[in-house]
Formats: C-alpha cells, structure tokens, sequence
C-alpha cells in the first residue's frame, strides 16, 4: 500500500499530520473503555493488537536487525509508550503530554551527543516556540506540585519524552522502521502481561476500542510516522506531529462539550503558525542551496 504513494517529502509531511491526528484520537478512546481501569493494561492490549497488525499486514514476522541503531530504536519506542501511559497514571494528562513534549528539546541534543550535528538557529528557535506554545496551550490546568506521586510521574513524563526524542534520531539508521516498531510493540507487552492477566477485556465493546486504538490510533499512526523517516530531518519529525496536543481537547470539546480557553486557542495559534513558517523558511532555504548549486 505505501508503495503506492509518491514518496516525496510533502507526502511525509502530510503522513506526520495524518499520525498527528490518530495519535490525538487516544484520550478519546481511553474515555469510551468502561471495564479497564488500568493504564499498563491498556497498553499491553493496544501493543499486541499494533503487533498483530504489522504481521498481518505485511504477511511476516518482524525481522531482527544486528545493529545498535535497531535496539536503540526498540527500547526509545517503549520508553516513548509505555512511559507515557504510566505518566497518566501518577500526574495530570497535562503535566504528562507537555513533558512528553520536551522531546524536541532531546532530540537537538541526541543529534549534537551522537552525531556530532550542530542545529541551525532557526531549528533551535522553533523548537523553543513551539515548547513555549505547548506551556501556554496547557497553562490553566498545567501542575507541577511537588507531591512524590505526582513528582515520580512527572519524571516518567520527561523520560517518555527523552524516548520520543531519541526515536526520532535513531530512527532513520534503522532499515526497516516499522521492525523496530513491531519489536517495541512486543516489549510493551511483554512489559504490561502481569497487568493484562489481572485485567483482562471484559466487553465487546472494550475490545472493539482496544483494536482500534492498536491497529488505527498507534498501529497504522507509527506506520506513517516511519514512512516520513527518510524523507524529513529528525527534528521535523518530531515538531510537525506535536498538533497532537492541541486536536486533544478538539475531541473532549466536540463529544463532550467542553470548550478550550482562550489561551488554550492562543497557544495552539503559536504552534500551529511557528511550523507552518519554519517549514516554508526551511523549503526557502533548501531551494535556495539548490539554486547556488546549480549555479557553481
């Protein structure tokens, strides 16, 4: 199927938007489960359904690869889930998806500490603008009081997005990413299996929910998240998806009724204007180079 899709890098763009979208869809779902109260559990059922939909979908199992780059990606992925998922137990989901969202910030520095790559200025510029955005969006009910619960969760929050970060550094070593990301899956499940026996699916309808949620809102969203790997920076990667956060409340608001705030709006209109003028003064610089290489 991805085959057939022209692989450019306004397509990778536009597959980083789509996952965006489906990843933004699981507060959504998490709402609709009435017999799972658990969030390793959740996790461990949305891993395996993921799983199972890499497998039959490309009609193999996943294939081991001998490098660090792979391993690295495996356990980046399941730092970046199921991290995540724990976060949500022990803090706010704002305080979590903002922390999570300090993944830009580790992403310049994995490329700077591995590769030795210094970021243009205007990378750097972004990736604060964006982050200061995802403050402002989360402002009135973003927490950081310091009680050991909500302190530990906080900490799982930023180390899911030291995850997320290096995903998207490691990523692009990998030769075939949706391995690594069907292994993750795996380990996940493996993770959560204690919680997954004591919880088990207790509806049809939770059921229905629970396949979703592996094969549309992460199976089919990581899928697209690896088919933009090779075409965009490790740095877009990660700032063009972090819509997510704000398509959030867009699903509460319309399904039950509750209206974002004004600085709610406010910090959105930053994100969303910060990236679309990075990514046109990014397309400007690379036609530009190009250009002055035509040119010599």
């Amino acid at each position: 199927m991805m085959n057939m899709i022209p692989n450019n890098k306004k397509t990778a763009v536009a597959a980083l938007l789509l996952a965006a979208f489906l990843w933004s869809t699981a507060g959504l779902g998490f709402r609709l489960l009435t017999t799972m109260p658990n969030g390793l559990s959740i996790s461990g059922y949305r891993s395996l359904f993921a799983a199972l939909f890499y497998i039959i979908a490309f009609r193999a199992l996943p294939k081991m690869e001998n490098t660090k780059w792979f391993r690295f990606a495996i356990i980046a992925y399941t730092l970046a889930t199921t991290l995540f998922v724990i976060a949500n137990t022990l803090t706010t989901a704002a305080n979590a998806i903002v922390l999570q969202y300090t993944a830009p910030i580790f992403t310049c520095i994995f490329l700077f500490l591995i590769f030795k790559k210094s970021l243009p200025r205007y990378d750097i510029i972004a990736t604060a603008i964006i982050f200061l955005g995802i403050c402002i969006f989360f402002v009135e009910s973003l927490t950081l009081q310091f009680s050991p619960t909500v302190t530990v969760g906080n900490t799982i929050a930023v180390v899911s997005g030291v995850g997320f970060g290096l995903l998207a550094v490691v990523l692009g070593q990998v030769s075939t990413p949706r391995n690594a990301i069907t292994f993750g899956n795996l380990l996940n499940v493996f993770i959560a299996l204690p919680f997954m026996l004591h919880y088990p699916i207790g509806s049809l309808f939770d059921l229905g929910i629970l396949i979703y949620l592996g094969v549309v809102q992460i199976g089919l969203a990581y899928l697209l998240f690896t088919f933009a790997v090779p075409k965009v920076s490790p740095l877009e990667l990660i700032l063009i998806p972090t819509l997510e956060p704000i398509l959030n409340p867009i699903w509460v608001f319309l399904f039950y009724g509750q209206a974002p705030s004004l600085l709610s709006v406010f910090g959105g209109i930053i994100i969303i204007c910060t990236i679309l003028i990075w990514s046109l003064y990014k397309e400007k610089i690379k036609q530009k180079n190009k250009t002055n290489a035509d040119l010599k």
